[in-house]
């Protein structure tokens, strides 16, 4: 008797040759896209590989304006167009989206070049490309909450380097909210790990990551939810009164003007008109048994 396939099989077979050929087309890309297969005929002089580089950039040719950049830096590096170029190389990589490469050629710029009225912003850019990689999803790669969150680590850092250095910068108010959005990157491997632990009923363990959010991330916008279902839990499924009081007093108190602060406000009005359980009686004394008699009682 001949072996008919299952379905399952069926169904594999049939989706090998779509997906090698999405790989095929991702890999077909990158090689486009790769520095060495970019050719350029180079110029003469720093100006004139400067100036190609430049109308490259703006005609969206990211790669060959790295090509002319680089060459204008490394053919004439004590020219006055090398260090704009070395600036224009972080820039262009930043524009082919290629994140971590941006962030090490600005960084390169900031070591080199400490006086230059540059600095600012290319420190602003080390962070926002490492903010931009955060989000680099790529289809056949784990889920953003299930992925190291190195990037995330890295902006974090590198925000807090720019704010503290150019306080008073253009791009400071925004470095801020990019820094808060990289914290609440972060907190989502935490959610991640609570919904986790509620999924399998393991309430302790979803409680204390919840409560982890909300004292660790304090000023991203998970805080307020984290807190509201750490004191539901401990309110309906633990039956821990006290900690459920204490959680929504804390929501109510650090995040009042959230949504969930009235959730926790109507919980508390509603705790308050409930009258507290009567206590347990004692049970009544058992009195004593009564004492064998003695044999010598006879």
């Amino acid at each position: 008797m001949a072996h008919v396939p299952s379905t399952a099989a069926r169904l594999l077979v049939t989706a090998l040759p779509v997906t090698a050929a999405c790989v095929a087309c991702v890999a077909c890309t990158a090689f486009e896209t790769n520095l060495q297969d970019t050719d350029v005929n180079y110029a003469e002089t720093a100006k004139a590989n400067f100036d190609q580089g430049e109308q490259a950039f703006k005609d969206g040719r990211y790669a060959e304006a790295v090509k002319f950049f680089e060459h204008t830096k490394n053919k004439f590096p004590y020219s006055k167009f090398a260090v704009q170029a070395e600036l224009r190389t972080a820039d262009a990589h930043f524009a082919r989206e290629k994140w971590l490469e941006a962030a090490d050629a600005y960084k390169i710029f900031c070591r080199f070049h400490p006086r230059d009225d540059k600095v600012g912003y290319a420190t602003y850019r080390v962070a926002l490309a490492y903010a931009k990689e955060i989000d680099q999803d790529v289809w056949w790669m784990p889920s953003a909450v299930e992925r190291d969150q190195s990037a995330a680590r890295d902006a974090i850092r590198a925000f807090d380097e720019f704010l503290a250095r150019f306080p008073d910068d253009e791009h400071a108010a925004e470095a801020k909210k990019l820094r808060t959005d990289a914290r609440a990157r972060l907190a989502e491997n935490d959610l991640y790990a609570a919904r986790f632990y509620e999924e399998r009923e393991k309430w302790k363990g979803a409680l204390w990551r919840y409560q982890r959010v909300a004292n660790e991330y304090g000023d991203t916008p998970r805080a307020a939810s984290a807190l509201l279902r750490a004191a539901q839990i401990a309110d309906g499924k633990l039956a821990d009164a006290a900690a459920a009081q204490l959680l929504y007093e804390q929501l109510v108190r650090e995040h009042p003007g959230a949504p969930e602060a009235d959730d926790a406000k109507r919980a508390l009005a509603a705790r308050a008109k409930t009258p507290p359980a009567p206590p347990t009686p004692l049970p009544a004394p058992t009195p004593p048994a009564a004492a064998a008699p003695s044999p010598a009682a006879g």
